[in-house]
């Protein structure tokens, strides 16, 4: 097993020997991937009928590919890198029939000489991968809020209540939006957006990136200066059993200290209006892993960029912002089988960093949730 140094020592080797692999395997065992643009109308139809899970609706980024799972009955949503097949969060389907599901894309996967992984998996089903041979490596945690308990009264509400009193006072509006959008809105919000990312480029597959084609498929929560200017947005993902996922969010770079604040409780607050019970904040990477004593070597590295890699990932501070507002906490897991860990990791990067290249089908699909309340 790898001590610390030796991490850092191989990782820049591991990139460039995984690279040239991955590409050598793309093109010699090419895999016919599901056409996510002609079964698209029947993913959100299944989703409707079904919910999804915490992920479900990067979807519509359209840069993954679905599996149907026991005979069309669950929805398997991944995607490949070298000899990887990457699965998006867990199964979506009846819960009888994940067992079923989970071992069919294994069987799948290794009939196509390839390896099943399965990222971002929930604890609510970890006992079935374990059945099946998995093995499980921390990620991080999801943030929750109770909408029903969540509150800036009292004490520990009051830096928050006078950040969002000083915004109303000076005239800062909030609303909600719903699609379609017309063209000044989605140019308004792809020049935030720019202007947000800077040099970086856009992620994908786990990580929601912009496009008009897809921010078009949410509502968006929009915060305005006092010459109605918006400052701060983000989509808004919700299902049908009243929850909702605080997508996409972007801010000019010079927009008043505590924009995002405002916004967040502005959202929680509309959401609560609106019937929602619970408000997802998205995955805070490297969360409580690996700060056990007793924790595996690998979660322990991950401690140490959690803790010294804020200059580049902003792990803690992502983590402090979203603490501000979550209620609770849920865990998500790697699932993986035998397989040599450091590859998998430099795969799981190579595939978020890659830029997805969305479809332009917005007329083509209906909304993943047409009613908000």
């Amino acid at each position: 097993m790898f001590d610390t140094i030796s991490w850092y020592f191989f990782i820049p080797i591991f990139v460039f020997i995984i690279s040239y692999k991955i590409n050598r395997l793309n093109a010699k065992n090419k895999l016919t991937p599901s056409n996510i643009d002609s079964q698209l109308e029947r993913v959100i139809a299944f989703l409707e009928e079904n919910g999804g899970n915490h992920v479900s609706h990067l979807l519509l980024l359209q840069d993954k590919d679905v599996y149907w799972a026991a005979e069309g009955q669950v929805l398997i949503v991944y995607k490949r890198i070298g000899n990887k097949l990457v699965v998006l969060g867990d199964p979506i389907g009846a819960e009888s029939l994940i067992p079923k599901s989970i071992e069919e894309f294994q069987e799948y996967s290794v009939s196509k000489r390839l390896k099943p992984i399965f990222y971002q998996i929930s604890p609510r089903f970890m006992a079935l991968y374990h059945d099946t041979g998995y093995r499980f490596l921390k990620l991080g945690e999801e943030g929750i809020v109770n909408l029903h308990n969540f509150s800036i009264e009292g004490k520990q509400g009051a830096k928050l209540r006078t950040r969002l009193n000083k915004f109303t006072r000076n005239s800062f509006t909030f609303s909600v939006i719903m699609p379609p959008y017309s063209k000044e809105i989605l140019s308004e919000l792809k020049e935030i957006s720019d202007s947000w990312l800077g040099n970086q480029k856009e992620k994908g597959f786990s990580v929601v990136s912009f496009s008009e084609e897809y921010v078009s498929c949410f509502p968006i929560a929009l915060l305005k200066d006092p010459t109605g200017n918006v400052i701060a947005f983000a989509t808004l993902a919700t299902d049908h059993k009243k929850s909702i996922t605080i997508d996409l969010m972007r801010k000019l770079p010079d927009s008043p200290h505590g924009t995002m604040d405002v916004l967040f409780i502005q959202i929680f607050k509309w959401a609560k209006e609106n019937g929602y019970q619970i408000c997802s904040l998205g995955m805070a990477p490297l969360s409580n892993v690996g700060d056990c004593k007793y924790s595996f070597r690998s979660e322990k590295f991950f401690r140490l960029a959690y803790l010294h890699g804020n200059s580049l990932y902003n792990f803690k501070g992502l983590k402090e912002f979203k603490s501000k507002f979550a209620c609770g906490w849920e865990p998500k897991y790697l699932a993986y089988r035998k397989t040599f860990l450091p590859i998998v990791i430099i795969q799981l990067l190579l595939l978020i960093n890659s830029t997805p290249h969305p479809k332009n089908v917005v007329d083509k699909i209906k909304y993943l949730m047409k009613k908000t309340g």
